[in-house]
Parts: structure tokens; sequence; C-alpha cells
């Protein structure tokens, strides 16, 4: 069998979302560990005013491509050629010439290319994610030389089905995607949206519900060519190479330990012993290549479904666990700058008490500070921050009150075809002395450095500051606490002297 470097020689390849989060990171996996692929074709969308290109010149001179430009300066402009393209249009917003020469010329696909949000209305996640996958599904099937299709979908995809384990296999959707896509191409998106509680039934959003329906139409066209669909949970940032800690967001527990840290987070909507399924950018990247070797190299020809779970392969890591690990990384070893107070977490499943908590100690808070900016004519930003924390929370909510499983056993299969050398370079298997602490103080630090652009120096002042915010925090409990008894022993007091008299 040959390896994946002497596969991929010569190759040419297609990523969608090439901007994105797995679209950036993939991209340079291959610069970097297979300089000799012929060429990588990147569809990025128009965004802010600025050209696909421009978005990928910008996107180039990220820190995660220092590595791979310093061995080898000219290989961007070498390798990669960026199309205009919008998943969400009709054959993706390509040009006839351009789509000619994809079919012509293109020997892997990856479909990574997603909206994300949690809270899209309908018919942007249905247009972007269904829509899109039947639109790169289209394409593929025209395409005279492909060897692999990989789709990147999500292993909480199925989660109305209420399971407490997921197996690696494609299950009916609530919905059937030709209805769902009739609907949205001739009726009002406005009413489409207004009634997506009903159509998406038990789905927690529309992103599941778009990604479960894209997953069924991977499966019908999956006889067409060979295919591979890529189930990554929980995605963070980097755990090697090239950047330990590199992120371009705070999805997971990056966004918990970040809001907690900066002390703007205080109240979850979850359970303390509920436990999410996480793995690093890097592994999940090496997941689809290798998934896409084998299914190419291989002689099974049929739809690949990979749970890439590592949730049953190491210590358990609760939602608890990641408040406390995360605080004492940032009191210790990395505190983030502009924290406005001691940071501390309180846990909510009930809704009215989860409101109720939110409203003491995260609006009253916020309501208070806006007003002392105001006066001093400074910009008000906390009433609108938790509004979106608010927005956050219940996003996550059905995820992070219930314990989910997902059967890994094809995935871990996997890990076991690679060779001696590859295993270094595509590492599928989490490290024998893997420790929950190191990793969180490394994506603590990549989160610093590389999203909130912060000095890693300098702790000894922040550990200070973190300090004088401790002993006001606990002035604060002591007044709250103190008012609380006066408040009560008076109101007992008053209703004794009412029931004597």
């Amino acid at each position: 069998m040959i390896t994946i470097r002497e596969w991929m020689n010569n190759k040419t390849i297609l990523i969608t979302g090439g901007a994105g989060f797995f679209g950036k990171v993939l991209t340079e996996k291959l610069l970097r560990t297979c300089p000799d692929m012929r060429r990588i074709y990147l569809i990025i969308r128009p965004k802010w005013g600025k050209t696909p290109q421009e978005r990928w010149d910008e996107i180039s001179k990220d820190a995660l491509f220092e590595t791979v430009l310093a061995e080898t300066p000219g290989i961007m402009d070498q390798k990669v050629t960026v199309l205009d393209g919008d998943m969400s249009l009709i054959n993706l917003g390509l040009r006839q010439e351009i789509i000619e020469e994809l079919q012509n010329t293109v020997n892997i696909i990856f479909h990574s290319a997603a909206t994300v949000r949690f809270n899209d209305p309908l018919h942007k996640a249905f247009l972007s994610n269904t829509r899109g996958t039947l639109e790169m599904c289209k394409l593929a099937s025209e395409t005279s030389n492909l060897e692999v299709f990989v789709h990147v979908s999500t292993t909480y995809c199925n989660y109305n089905l209420m399971k407490t384990c997921f197996e690696e296999k494609i299950y009916e959707p609530c919905q059937d995607w030709r209805t769902i896509l009739k609907l949205i191409e001739t009726d009002n998106p406005v009413v489409m949206n207004t009634v997506s509680y009903k159509i998406i039934q038990d789905h927690p959003n529309t992103y599941t519900f778009s990604k479960s329906l894209g997953e069924k139409i991977v499966e019908e066209y999956s006889c067409k060519f060979p295919t591979v669909i890529a189930r990554p949970p929980v995605v963070v940032g980097i755990f090697r190479v090239p950047n330990p800690g590199w992120t371009d967001n705070l999805n997971g527990l990056l966004g918990i330990t970040t809001a907690c840290c900066k002390g703007v987070m205080r109240v979850l909507k979850g359970k303390e012993e509920c436990c999410l399924d996480y793995i690093p950018v890097d592994v999940a990247i090496n997941a689809l290549i290798v998934s896409g070797w084998e299914k190419a190299t291989g002689e099974n020809k049929e739809l690949s479904i990979y749970n890439c779970s590592y949730s049953n392969l190491l210590p358990i890591f609760s939602l608890k666990a990641v408040h406390d690990v995360g605080l004492e990384v940032n009191k210790k070893e990395c505190a983030l700058d502009d924290d406005i107070w001691y940071p501390f977490l309180i846990f909510a499943t009930n809704d009215i008490y989860f409101h109720f908590l939110f409203y003491i100690f995260q609006v009253i808070p916020a309501v208070f500070l806006d007003s002392i900016l105001f006066l001093i004519n400074k910009k008000r930003r906390l009433i609108k921050l938790n509004i979106k924390m608010y927005q956050a929370v219940q996003a996550v909510a059905p995820f992070t009150t219930k314990n989910i499983k997902f059967d890994n056993k094809k995935y871990k299969a996997l890990w076991n075809k690679l060779s001696q050398d590859e295993e270094e370079i595509y590492s599928l298997r989490p490290p024998s002395d893997f420790n929950w602490r190191e990793i969180v103080l490394i994506l603590h630090k990549g989160v610093k450095k590389y999203f909130l652009k912060e000095n890693l120096e300098d702790e000894e002042y922040h550990r200070k500051k973190l300090m004088r915010l401790y002993y006001l925090h606990q002035f604060a409990k002591g007044i709250i606490i103190s008012a609380t008894f006066t408040l009560s022993y008076k109101l007992i007091n008053a209703a004794i002297y009412r029931y004597i008299l």
C-alpha cells in the first residue's frame, strides 16, 4: 500500500471553506507535509467588502503559516489557487469555465465548508450546509478523475434521536431534504424561519438539522464515487504542530474557560458532571487525510463513516473539571489580560433558576458597569456582550446538560493502517501520557497569544491584579451575604410581630 505522501504526489485537491477553521489548517498541513502535490483549489466567498483573493492574502499572513512559508517561501503562490464561490448558491457560485476546469483536473475533494452558528436562520443554514453539500456532490459526480470525496460532518448531527450512543452509520433524518429544498426555494424565507421549530422537530438547532440532511445527500451520491464521512466532535485548537495552541475561534471548552477567566461569564446552563467530546483541530485534519487516503487506495469503495471520538479513550473531563482546571491555569501560569472580575462559574439546569442567576450575576452587573461607562463618556459594551452570551449559553444548553457517547470502532481501526513513519506525521492516537491540565494550558496560551493577541510576558503583574480582584470579590460576597441575612432577619421579625399582634 502506498504511503499518504506518495498518494498525494501530483494530485489536484479541492477544499471548500478555505477561509474557515478547518480549511486553513488543512491547507497548511497539505502544503507542509505533501509539497509534491500539484495544486490546491480553495473555494472562498467574498466577505466584509473583500474579494476571496484579498481574504486569502490576509489569512496567509497568519502565524499558522509561518513554518511552511519559512521552509518553502514560494509554495503559496505555486500551489494555491483561490476561487470566488459561495456554498449557498447554485453551482457554488462558480463560473462555468471554472466548473469545467475542476471537473477535468481535481483528484481529491475535502468538503469542510459550513456555517457553524447554532442560531442561524433555517434558510441560511440549509442553503449553506445542505444545498451546498448537494451542489458539491453534483460537481463530484461529474469529476472525471476523482479518487475520493471527504465530507466533514459532526458527531452531534443526529442529536434529535435522543440516543445515548451513536454508531458509525447514517441515521434517517427527520425530514426529506428534497421537500425542505423545495420549500426553501419557493416559499418566503421569513415564513420558513418563523416555523423552523416545527420543521427541525427535536433538533436543538438549525446546524445539526442541516448537517443531518447533508449526510443523507452524501449517502445517496456515494454510489457514484468513493466517499468518506468524517464526524469530528467539538473541535479545539492545535495540540502539536505547527503552532501548539493556535486557534481562530473560541468553540467548546475554550469559550467557557476564556469567558470565565475574563470575568464576564458567571452562569452556565449545564450539569457539572456533563462531558463533551473534544478533538484538537490538527488531529481532526489528520483524520480527514488518513480516511481519504485509506478509501482512495484501499479495496473497499463503499461509503465509510468515522466518529472521530476520543471520550472513551481519555480520562473523564467534565464541565466542572474544565472550569476548575481552566481557572487554575489562568491563576498560576497564564493569566488573561483585561479581566473585569475574579473568575467564578455557577452551573444551573433548572430554567427558572438559571434565569434568576443570570439576572443577578450577569444582567445587573452589566447594567451597572455600562451606566458608569456612559457617565464617563466611554463606549458601552457589557449589555450587548451579555445578550450574545445569553444566546450562546442557550444554544449550547442541549449539549451541556446531557452526556452522549459515540461508537468509534471503525475510526480506531483506521489508526492501524499507518506506517510507523507516517504515524508521526498524521497521528490519530492520543498520547500515552495524556494529561488534561497540559492540554488546557497549551490551548489557554494559544487563545491568549493567537486569538486575543495578548502578550505572554509580564505574568507577575496579572497575578497581582487577579489577587486584588479576589479580595474585591470576597468583599462583595460578604456584603451580599450580610445584606441577605439582614433582610431575611427583618422580614422574619416583621412576620412574627404581625402574628403576635
